[in-house]
């Protein structure tokens, strides 16, 4: 993983697996938190001096010294925007504001981690049971005579699924340069036979080169070449007209294909868990805890240059917890023959969604 196309990514795992927002509620209220909306965070960040203060929606200062170590201990960075915290301590959202690129950010209450786990869990057991649905569907759009809106959305889908490349955003594409899926040019783009290379400057600026395999893709790739337009993802509408794809098409485009909600994230965030278990799994943890922090760090790093992140980020947001806790408690050496016995991406894959299996419950 990745592999070179979504057929690759299919597996047979058993079962329906839903996310029961009446679960999470209840999860919630064991934890005591309370689940609250962007507006309910009304105490906002002011600029005074070299530092700032907090002026609740009523124009009140905050004073209280709990409040303000609370705020602080969220290190929400200083060229942030429009910075509003949460009042009640136990929102499972504790702050937003925006940064140099506009886009909203979030932090969250600390016992949210478990609540976005499970969910993780359970995003990534349904990516997993639905990815045949999907398969078929990007089979069946590729084939189409014309490049159409949903061979352009296909292809786009199969590259995600083939390289773990990040969706693309289009102000970070504007503002910085840098690209993902939907925002590639064409000159990021070059195809040698069933191989295609793409050289591109990611989110943070990061070098990206990665070649992969995949005759069904670089054919797709070669046919939207083809088009007028500098971008790669583009079709012609009924008038004739070209036009591009965006990260929410293509997202939007994913649902409805696989009949449940899932998204482009979550194919990083699969193929980081499974790398991650492969990796481990072949691993014997060292004696003590200082020694398995070390190991588990260097299968993130793998990880994390695969998905053009840094290890950090990587843990935090693409590798489900349960795979680590895993590893550290020795259950993954359980699964070390059976790992070594992969050939395909599906097979690991299955072997993810086995050991996440408790943890979505």
């Amino acid at each position: 993983m990745p592999s070179s196309s979504v057929e690759a990514l299919a597996s047979a795992a058993d079962g329906d697996v839903t996310v029961s927002r009446g679960r999470g509620e209840r999860l919630l209220g064991r934890l005591g938190l309370e689940r609250v909306g962007a507006e309910d965070l009304t105490i906002r960040r002011v600029r005074c001096g070299r530092g700032y203060i907090y002026r609740t929606a009523d124009g009140r200062r905050v004073r209280d010294p709990e409040a303000l170590a609370r705020f602080a201990a969220l290190a929400v960075p200083p060229a942030y925007r429009d910075v509003r915290f949460a009042d009640n301590p136990r929102a499972h959202l504790q702050a937003i504001g925006r940064d140099d690129a506009g886009r909203l950010q979030y932090r969250y209450h600390p016992d949210w981690a478990t609540v976005r786990e499970r969910r993780k869990a359970q995003r990534l057991l349904r990516l997993v049971q639905r990815l045949p649905v999907v398969r078929r569907a990007v089979t069946r759009h590729l084939a189409a005579a014309q490049p159409s809106r949903a061979f352009a959305l296909a292809s786009a889908v199969e590259l995600i699924a083939c390289t773990a490349i990040r969706a693309g955003d289009e102000s970070y594409a504007r503002q910085r340069g840098t690209r993902g899926a939907a925002t590639l040019l064409k000159s990021n783009v070059r195809v040698e036979g069933d191989t295609v290379v793409l050289t591109f400057r990611a989110k943070g600026g990061k070098p990206v080169h990665k070649e992969v395999v995949a005759p069904r893709l670089a054919a797709a790739v070669r046919r939207l070449l083809g088009l007028p337009g500098r971008r790669l993802f583009q079709y012609r509408d009924e008038s004739g007209a070209v036009r591009i794809v965006r990260r929410e098409d293509i997202n939007a485009f994913l649902r409805e294909i696989a009949g449940v909600r899932i998204s482009l994230k979550d194919f990083r965030t699969l193929c980081a868990s499974a790398m991650v278990l492969e990796m481990l799994a072949r691993t014997v943890p060292a004696t003590s805890a200082r020694g398995r922090r070390r190991q588990v760090l260097d299968a993130v790093r793998s990880a994390a240059d695969a998905l053009a992140n840094t290890p950090a980020i990587c843990r935090k947001s693409y590798v489900h917890e349960t795979v680590v806790t895993a590893f550290e408690a020795g259950v993954l050496e359980g699964f070390a023959a059976t790992v070594k016995g992969c050939r395909t991406a599906a097979r690991r894959e299955q072997l993810v969604a086995q050991v996440l299996a408790g943890a979505a419950g």
